[in-house]
């Protein structure tokens, strides 16, 4: 035993192996939450590795000669090793470092990966080659029978494995797009991992596909090429409007609708003309996904809106003498009437009221481009738009950035009836555009023939309030400013004919 002691105190490669693992295990302690530390210990031990073997005549890619002194012959051995150890693991950093100064996606993972166990394998062959001197065409031999049985196995397992690569080379998607699975699961990629894909789907669930399903799917990705996204939706009017009238109203509300972008421009297009009705498909985009819910509502609430003021009904089955009777209703309602059946204010009266409050209403007409309310302005009526589209927009530094857009249904003016207010925007008329004005004298003679409708205004929230100290917009309108508004006006018409608030 102390021969073999003093054989490796002589061996300057024993010493050197002593060294070396001093050195590595004094890296793990002083570098333990620095990878970078370690990684420049490993590259400074990997270049003094091949100096020492190269000064010592060791080649580490031929075959380890034998010195007749095992310790020695042991010593050589676990420094060959080493060395294709570290050789590999600079390798697979180098892949890594490449990914990562390119700005590869997270799914560049699955390639590098992929390389890594390739670099790692061919080093293992290689330790049994020129290290043990074992022939590796039995073990090559071996392990291709091994895998032959594993494959036949882990089949399913495989399939989704070499999917992941297939589907991390071509890049269909990439974390964060919004995609189609095979028309059934959609939502956000959030992770491609070797087995699976994991889509957040807009449910808020996770769902995880796996790669060998999804590489035979046909896959949407709606982020790609652009984040824009197309909507269509089907609308069937009765059989009794021309189709260029139709295209016309249906043209007018998707202006109406600020979810949706103007390039690509929306669409409307005949399908279909039916004896029960005529069939038209309007397509518009929106600017991502996220969005599409949201402008596909408020689209379809336009489209009812100016089908209404227009007096444009709906296709519905129905018989010969239901449909007369319906036609003959919709013919003795006044277009003012049915402009008054989209106020939330007036919703509360009766029919024969609101048939009779439209009698009283006087209509403006206003050409494409013409400005409807100046800065500045105090308004004592209360303005109804009939049809049309308005731009509500400030008119300050800003360069007039748009607030919202009115369409049939929407109104304004009614701050400035009972507090004076001014005007802070500019509404200008996008469209052609009819608007009907009610003075508070004739809104007064409403509200004292039906007290009901004071306490509605406390309740119902205002669609805009474009004229005052602060213009509001409908989406960030708060619960007390509306109340706030609505007592003004409640308050006025109370102290001055005595209608009383709920």
């Amino acid at each position: 035993m102390g021969a073999v002691i003093e054989a490796a105190t002589r061996d300057p490669l024993a010493a050197f192996l002593a060294l070396l693992a001093v050195g590595v295990a004094l890296s793990h302690l002083f570098f333990r939450h620095s990878p970078l530390g370690r990684a420049i210990v490993r590259i400074v031990c990997l270049i003094l590795l091949t100096a020492v073997l190269i000064h010592a005549d060791i080649v580490p890619y031929q075959p380890l000669q034998s010195t007749g002194a095992p310790v020695r012959d042991v010593v050589h051995a676990v420094l060959k090793i080493a060395w294709w150890l570290w050789a590999a693991w600079f390798v697979v950093g180098i892949l890594h470092a490449i990914l990562l100064v390119e700005r590869r996606p997270r799914e560049g993972r699955l390639a590098s990966d992929l390389f890594a166990g390739v670099v790692y394998l061919a080093a293992l062959f290689a330790i049994v080659r020129y290290v043990f001197d074992l022939p590796i065409q039995g073990m090559l031999a071996t392990s291709g029978v091994i895998a032959i049985i594993l494959g036949l196995a882990l089949q399913s397992s495989l399939g989704d494995v070499f999917s992941g690569i297939v589907l991390s080379f071509s890049r269909p998607y990439r974390p964060g797009d919004w995609v189609n699975i095979g028309g059934g699961t959609e939502g956000r990629v959030i992770e491609m991992n070797w087995r699976a894909t994991h889509i957040l789907t807009d449910r808020g669930d996770l769902a995880i596909v796996p790669n060998s399903g999804i590489a035979k799917a046909k896959i949407v990705n709606v982020s790609s090429p652009s984040g824009i996204h197309g909507i269509a939706v089907t609308v069937e009017t009765d059989c009794g409007t021309p189709p260029a009238a139709c295209i016309a109203v249906l043209d007018r509300a998707a202006l109406n609708c600020r979810s949706i972008v103007r390039t690509p421009a929306p669409a409307v297009a005949v399908k279909a003309i039916k004896r029960t009705g005529t069939e038209y498909e309007i397509t518009v985009f929106v600017g991502e996904f996220a969005a599409a819910t949201r402008a596909q509502n408020e689209l379809l609430d336009m489209v009812y809106r100016h089908l209404c003021a227009d007096g444009i009904d709906l296709a519905a089955p129905s018989t010969e003498f239901s449909r007369a009777a319906e036609a003959c209703a919709t013919a003795s309602r006044t277009r003012a009437a049915r402009v008054l059946e989209l106020v939330d204010i007036f919703r509360p009266l009766a029919v024969q009221e609101r048939s009779a409050l439209a009698t009283k209403l006087r209509w403006r007409l206003h050409e494409q481009g013409s400005v409807i309310l100046e800065p500045g302005s105090v308004l004592q009526s209360l303005f109804i738009v009939a049809g049309g589209v308005l731009s509500v927009a400030r008119d300050d530094s800003e360069a007039g950035a748009e607030l919202r857009r009115l369409g049939p249904g929407d109104y304004f003016g009614e701050i400035g009836i009972p507090s004076g207010a001014v005007s802070t925007v500019k509404v200008t008329a996008l469209t052609t555009a009819t608007i009907y004005e009610l003075t508070h004298d004739e809104l007064a003679a409403v509200l004292a023939a039906s007290p009901e409708v004071s306490g509605v205004l406390h309740r119902l929230p205002p669609r805009g309030q474009i004229v005052g100290e602060e213009s509001v917009d409908v989406d960030s309108a708060d619960a007390a400013s509306s109340g706030q508004v609505r007592t003004w006006l409640a308050g006025y018409f109370h102290r001055r004919y005595g209608v009383a608030a709920d």
